[in-house]
């Protein structure tokens, strides 16, 4: 772990066999790529073992939003140098145009990425840098440098390490999701965003997921019986 990395993903985990994929997606980039999946008081299984892979536990249920705090503690507990953070969630995927849109954007501190929920097609957020390609470089920044607009589907980001480690950020439950309540409070505390309007994180299916106290799975999880 003394190498330092350009960019960290974060995977809170409730065990689910889709966790593979989501390990490999976030490993299958051009940089340095460090992974550190936290699974939220669940036994560890280690679906694919890798020096950057780091594999913690929760002392007790946490839910994701405390999942995703272990994870960034770790990271400051050891001490680990990296450029970026990024949170994934373990039913869901990246591409590489993700380590692409931190690359060409590195002069801002939230990088908000656009998702594609292949349940219904539906990309968010509608509108960002790449969204109209033809339009002037004015009017691509009036476009990702609005916020994004509150809805009952989350967006994801990425955040400049050093700038989330001194504005203190930390994840918090919020309505109507925890995903807007976050990028609010980096906004506030000073930090600059843009929305890429690149797809570059991808959302199998829209649902509350675990929501629940007592179930570990989300009613579309058909896959749990498969669980390793």
């Amino acid at each position: 772990m003394e190498m330092e990395y350009f960019n960290t993903f974060i995977i809170p985990t409730i065990g689910r066999p889709v966790l593979e994929r989501a390990i490999k997606s976030a490993l299958d980039q051009h940089r340095e790529t460090l992974v550190v999946v936290v699974f939220d008081n669940e036994e560890i299984f280690e679906p694919i073992k890798n020096k950057n892979v780091v594999y913690l536990k929760t002392d007790k249920h946490v839910w994701a939003v405390g999942a995703r705090n272990k994870g960034y503690d770790w990271l400051i507990e050891n001490k680990i140098k990296t450029k970026w953070i990024s949170f994934l969630d373990d039913d869901d995927y990246v591409d590489k145009t993700w380590t692409e849109s931190l690359e060409e954007f590195k002069d801002y501190d939230v990088i908000v990425h656009s998702m594609k929920i292949h349940e219904t097609g539906r990309i968010v957020p509608t509108e960002g840098y790449h969204t109209k390609p033809n339009t002037s470089h004015e009017n691509k920044l009036n476009m990702g440098l609005r916020r994004p607009i509150r809805n009952y589907v989350g967006c994801t980001c990425s955040y400049r390490f050093i700038k989330y480690k001194e504005k203190s950020i930390r994840w918090k439950s919020g309505i109507p999701t925890c995903d807007f309540t976050i990028v609010d409070d980096c906004i506030n505390s000073g930090m600059s965003h843009i929305k890429t309007g690149r797809i570059s994180y991808h959302q199998k299916i829209r649902g509350l997921t675990g929501f629940h106290t007592k179930r570990k799975f989300g009613p579309h999880d058909k896959w749990k019986k498969n669980k390793k």
